[in-house]
């Protein structure tokens, strides 16, 4: 690991991303005190299971949120959004 003052990180920015692409992780410093981190990036796909994982969670979160908020139509009398817009049309 590089720990490395952000002034010269500007100067070498080019090399610093070389020593990344081979593995190196780099600290950047600013007074001293580290201010960043530079890591090479992972190629990570999540896999289907993974997706339906999260995509199930979601679903629920949202069911969830729907029967705490209990949302009321704003004007009595309509229910959803294309009857309000409907209205005195044609």
């Amino acid at each position: 690991m590089q720990t490395i003052p952000v002034h010269q990180a500007k100067d070498r920015f080019s090399a610093l991303l070389q020593a990344v692409e081979e593995g190196e992780e780099i600290v950047i410093t600013r007074h001293g005190k580290r201010i960043a981190r530079i890591v090479k990036e992972t190629e990570a796909v999540p896999s289907d299971s993974e997706r339906e994982r999260v995509h199930r969670e979601a679903i629920a979160r949202l069911e969830a949120y729907q029967q705490r908020a209990q949302v009321q139509p704003a004007i009595e009398g309509y229910t959803d959004w294309k009857s309000l817009r409907d209205t005195d049309r044609k």
